[in-house]
């Protein structure tokens, strides 16, 4: 299969996300939300002609489940045309919902024609925070733009956060257990995925990167969490779940995910995403800067999910939250 992916998306055998421990983990290991393995092939003369993983989600709507998958390392051999569409016609009968975020631009021109409709975007934004370590970890030949660079960046390192209430903390959380069912169920301002703790450790076990879970707390009172992904220098807010709709609130929890990625001396820029205006309103005031947006594609043939645009997404849901590229690692 590692040798199947790397031809199709023409990386080395190399590639992070071929290792084996990686593929393991989102194939096979054990999930509480779904059985057996999540990596599927259409087969042609004996050969892998097509491949998907699942990432199942589960999303409430209206106090309705509705279950849906993302789809990563989707590729095709291009001398079997038509493999990869019946895989994934094959794959959307197993759901109520598909999701696709991104992709290449012939991705993004055909998903349309398979049915899928638009459903807003994923801005993604970064912020830098050691420029120096950063530049000199720097695999990218820059030449003579990378003192430029540097210069930019230190600057940008520079922005203000927004300041944090004292009120507002957060605190570490090596794994969720029983006692955090009340939290991980609690009433968000826009549609989310479903959350337990033997989901949530699932995530925490991911090979790809090094994950941080935190509770968020106000008063004390536990009013949410982020999990925070590194991968090298890169780092990730890949989870974030706040329940509250007000601004103040989030731009505080978001402080918090700031302060506690800078506390971590081997990240070089941390990456936060946002798909509803809370969040990019909150993120935006703690000093990150957008540096681009990506289709959000949805597959909702009963219109399901789609009156309840525009939905929560976080990185961890798919493969986002660990995937590097070596060769350009950062966003900044």
């Amino acid at each position: 299969m590692a040798d199947f992916l790397t031809g199709a998306f023409q990386l080395p055998r190399t590639a992070p996300f071929v290792q084996p421990a990686l593929m393991q983990w989102k194939y096979d290991d054990p999930r509480p939300d779904w059985n057996g393995s999540r990596s599927y092939a259409w087969m042609e003369g004996g050969r892998i002609a097509a491949h998907a993983c699942l990432c199942p989600v589960t999303y409430r709507a209206e106090n309705r489940e509705i279950t849906g998958s993302y789809l990563i390392d989707w590729a095709a051999l291009r001398l079997s045309p038509g493999a990869g569409v019946f895989l994934l016609r094959k794959l959307s009968s197993l759901f109520q919902v598909l999701w696709a975020i991104g992709g290449s631009q012939d991705t993004q021109t055909i998903l349309p024609k398979l049915g899928y409709q638009a459903a807003g975007e994923l801005s993604l934004f970064a912020r830098v925070m050691r420029p120096w370590r950063q530049s000199r970890n720097d695999p990218a030949r820059r030449g003579w733009k990378a003192p430029l660079r540097l210069a930019r960046n230190t600057l940008l390192s520079r922005l203000p956060a927004a300041s944090i209430p004292a009120h507002w903390t957060c605190t570490p959380l090596p794994a969720f257990d029983s006692g955090h069912i009340p939290l991980l169920q609690a009433v968000t301002p826009h549609p989310t995925t479903q959350r337990t703790p033997e989901l949530m450790n699932y995530f925490l076990r991911c090979p790809g990167a090094k994950m941080s879970a935190y509770v968020i707390r106000e008063k004390g009172v536990p009013r949410g969490w982020f999990v925070i992904s590194r991968v090298a220098g890169v780092s990730r807010i890949a989870d974030f779940r706040l329940h509250s709709a007000a601004p103040d609130a989030w731009q505080a929890g978001y402080g918090l995910a700031l302060k506690m990625a800078l506390g971590d001396r081997e990240g070089c820029e941390l990456i936060a995403a946002a798909t509803t205006p809370l969040a990019a309103q909150a993120i935006r005031r703690n000093g990150f800067r957008l540096r681009s947006t990506q289709p959000v594609f949805l597959l909702d043939p009963g219109k399901l999910l789609l009156p309840h645009l525009p939905l929560e997404v976080n990185l961890i849901e798919s493969d986002a939250a660990y995937l590097y590229d070596p060769q350009y690692p950062y966003l900044t």
